[in-house]
């Protein structure tokens, strides 16, 4: 096998790692507050976390009334990627009355994950309320509120919350937040139709290839490669410092592209980013370290640029297709399925754009699949060691690259099998990747996966993608 060609794996190092805490104290206005997960329980594999599920399953059916029984059964469906069936279990637990930090900071996580981010803000208003000055429980409270008015644009909300105490790692995103004028991304349409296309410049089909768009920021046009595994827009420092955009905060970050090296990142904002028939303003922007390390295009294209929209990354017609985010909208895409239904893949994301969505792996079910678009490789896939660990798959070593490879039996997303494939390993700069998120985050599954399947429809709305099925 050739060796890949240069990886492009671009995630953010904005940790939002789930951590145990207690809030317990005297100062807190709930007199029998508690605080602690389900248990003390830190499995390693997946099939540690399979092996507990049917014990904890039959006794939450034996005995629903039972919380303790309710949360180790929530606990474990959570850490299985299991996300919406880990919600409807932890819901009556994790109220706004409860006085337990441990089922409100579940239910927060898994309303956040799954879109419902008015009820995520609800519940970690609560949390707050409950956890004493200075506590993990504080941290974790204000970390879900950040990541929650991030989602919704509700900047404004953000300005109320306390100023952290530095302005890195997480609280990066928060000190950006605070220091932003007015509201992000608003949107200004041409014609009445409310859709555009951003044609792909570049053939797709080629390994280590992504999809090459033309956009305009400040009015000086740039190309930029598609990334659904990158937040903010990405542009190259360099255009970055020509267009004079304005700093509002600074991060330190660390990518597969740098080699897991740090690297300094302004954060800032561009007035205007024109994509055909539709403008966005006040458009937060990271700029990166791109061309110096090697990087072609001007930058990337990210997933909460293409949240602002109802999107399809059309490869057959070679575009992307931006439309307004309505239930109108989406129902016009679904008919041009015509009689073949689309396969519906529900998706959960985690941190700021991370997405997740249900798979099998060599014939294994319920896998977590990573859709990183943007791995400018010959394979669809990248591993982590515990997985590989856990199917008992070979390595071979990629000569002159800190990289190995596995052999894939067959992949895919749940209703989308694939066939034999490559994995890349080695690739993860995040030393607990696995783990980082507190569910199981099991492969990426990338660009040479997803072109052949035609397109694929981004509703953040539903929370799910839309691709065609057999016979379209």
């Amino acid at each position: 096998m050739k060796n890949p060609a240069p990886l492009m794996v671009t995630i953010v190092a904005l940790a939002t790692g789930l951590t145990t805490w207690s809030c317990q104290g005297e100062s807190s206005p709930c007199a029998e507050l508690s605080g602690t997960d389900a248990q003390e329980w830190n499995p390693r594999l997946r099939g540690d976390v399979e092996a507990a599920l049917p014990s904890r399953q039959e006794a939450f059916e034996a005995d629903p009334d039972n919380d303790e029984v309710r949360r180790a059964y929530a606990e474990v469906l959570f850490k299985l990627g299991d996300i919406w069936e880990a919600n409807d279990v932890i819901a009556p637990l994790g109220t706004t009355t409860t006085c337990h930090a441990g089922d409100l900071r579940l239910a927060a996580r898994t309303a956040y994950l799954l879109g419902d981010y008015d009820r995520a803000v609800t519940l970690n208003e609560r949390l707050l309320e409950l956890a004493d000055e200075g506590s993990d429980a504080q941290a974790e409270a204000l970390r879900g509120l950040t990541l929650a008015h991030y989602q919704t644009n509700d900047f404004t909300r953000a300005r109320e919350l306390p100023a952290p105490d530095t302005a890195e790692g997480p609280a990066s995103l928060l000190t950006f937040m605070q220091a932003f004028e007015g509201e992000p991304y608003g949107i200004e349409w041409i014609g009445d139709e409310r859709i555009t296309h951003l044609p792909m410049t570049n053939d797709i089909t080629q390994p280590g290839a992504l999809p090459l768009v033309t956009l305009e920021i400040n009015g000086e046009a740039v190309n930029l490669i598609l990334d659904t595994g990158g937040d903010r827009l990405y542009l190259d420092r360099g255009i970055y410092e020509r267009l004079g955009l304005p700093t509002l905060a600074n991060r330190e970050a660390r990518y597969a592209y740098t080699g897991g090296e740090t690297v300094e990142e302004p954060l800032g904002v561009a007035a205007t980013v024109t994509m055909a028939d539709v403008t966005l303003s006040n458009v937060p922007v990271i700029g990166a370290t791109w061309k110096a390390l090697g990087q072609t295009s001007d930058g990337v294209l990210t997933t909460q640029i293409l949240k602002q929209f109802l999107t399809i990354v059309d490869y057959d017609n070679r575009r992307i297709t931006f439309r307004e985010r309505s239930a109108e909208a989406l129902a016009e895409v679904l008919a041009t399925f015509g009689d073949t239904p689309p396969v519906e893949e529900p998706f959960y994301m985690t941190s700021t754009h991370l997405m997740f969505a249900k798979g099998s792996l060599n014939g294994h079910p319920g896998m977590n699949y990573f859709l990183d678009s943007g791995l400018a490789a010959s394979m669809p896939l990248v591993i982590v060691e515990e997985t590989v660990e856990f199917l008992e798959l070979e390595k071979t070593e990629i000569e002159g690259t800190p990289y190995y490879w596995s052999p894939i039996e067959s992949h895919g997303l749940d209703g989308l099998p694939g066939g034999p494939a490559q994995a890349l390993g080695n690739v993860f700069v995040e030393s607990d990747f696995f783990w980082r998120s507190g569910f199981m985050a099991d492969v990426l599954i990338s660009h040479q996966y997803l072109w052949p399947k035609g397109s694929w429809t981004i509703d953040f709305d539903g929370m799910k993608y839309y691709f065609p099925g057999e016979g379209s």
